[in-house]
């Protein structure tokens, strides 16, 4: 872009004003400029160039990564705990307070484990797959092993519950990827699937600033970019946080290191001890986070929470029965039997 120069060392000014923004492209390209002030969420100004319409922000991006609250802020504080930000059915203010308690626990990752199985109640399981799952055009070829791995959950087959998930969750991913990009089909890898969850995040916040021809970041730091999208963007904001759990924690290399919750080493069994319940609500938010990207443009799919209804109830009554039933007794019954491992 033709003042690109001047726009990036306008951008890291600790404060712009309108009279800052006019003097510096009389003195730096020698041309007059209007500028007016405009807030896209976030306070800035709006500039007119011969060259188009110009957005920047009032402070730096990083100013705004500092001291406004954002559901990415939110999930980079639960890394540690190997959470996924849960959607739909949890204010984001207690969200931040229960990321806060369980950071500060004596054992934050049992912390997590403990809130993780409260959440995961099985009328929550039922909604989520008779309202999303089952209607979404990315997951409902695969509903029926979803719904297995609910059961298998619900029976106390831990190892099987979370292991069938995660090729539901490639696929998943794979489907939403193809139908938002049109790019290949065909199996991609972990670096991939991240590549095109920010060609994602950035292709639905710009629409957002349609009449600029700059922006920061706008093609040449595309992180920075992705940050102030996240900013002026809800919709950007909530995949974003999705990719950054899907980078720094799902698909994150293993390189040997066996600690935490990971695909790769689930996948290749390169530990046996992943079958705490706690991972298997980790993978199925993984899943209501494909839907919340296919509800940006598939009506069918809500975009909202819309309740626990009388069908739900039923499905998680079915839940509940298995678990008091054949899932509470198979366990001792099984140890009597010298199966050990539960």
């Amino acid at each position: 872009m033709k003042y690109e120069k001047i726009l990036r060392k306008l951008s890291g000014n600790p404060k712009l004003t309108e009279e800052l923004i006019v003097a510096a492209f009389n003195k730096y390209e020698n041309k007059d400029v209007d500028v007016c002030a405009k807030t896209i969420e976030k306070p800035g100004f709006e500039i007119a160039t011969d060259a188009g319409l110009c957005f920047i922000t009032e402070r730096p991006i990083s100013y705004y990564n500092d001291r406004w609250g954002r559901v990415t802020g939110a999930q980079e504080r639960a890394l540690p705990l190997f959470l996924p930000v849960p959607l739909h059915i949890i204010g984001e203010g207690q969200l931040n307070e229960a990321i806060f308690k369980m950071n500060n626990a004596e054992n934050p990752k049992d912390a997590a484990d403990s809130w993780l199985n409260e959440f995961f109640a099985p009328e929550i399981a039922a909604t989520y797959f008779n309202k999303f799952f089952s209607v979404s055009d990315s997951l409902k070829d695969y509903r029926l092993i979803v719904f297995e791995a609910i059961e298998a959950y619900y029976l106390g087959m831990d190892h099987v519950a979370i292991m069938s998930l995660i090729p539901v969750f490639e696929a998943g991913l794979r489907n939403i990827q193809n139908l938002r990009l049109c790019v290949d089909p065909g199996n991609v890898s972990g670096e991939k699937f991240e590549r095109y969850l920010r060609d994602i995040i950035i292709q639905w916040g710009r629409r957002r600033l349609e009449t600029y021809v700059w922006h920061p970041g706008k093609d040449y730091n595309q992180p920075v970019e992705i940050d102030f999208l996240t900013h002026i963007c809800p919709q950007s904001d909530v995949i974003n946080a999705f990719r950054i759990y899907f980078k720094n924690i799902l698909y994150k290399p293993s390189y040997g290191d066996v600690n935490g919750f990971n695909r790769h080493i689930i996948m290749h069994l390169l530990k046996n001890d992943f079958n705490n319940p706690a991972n298997f609500a980790r993978i199925f938010i993984c899943l209501t986070h494909i839907t919340f990207i296919e509800s940006l443009e598939n009506k069918n799919v809500p975009f909202f929470w819309r309740g626990i209804d009388d069908r739900d109830l039923e499905v998680a009554a079915y839940f509940t029965g298995i678990s008091r039933m054949l899932g509470d007794p198979r366990r001792p019954i099984l140890r009597s039997l010298g199966v050990d491992g539960y």
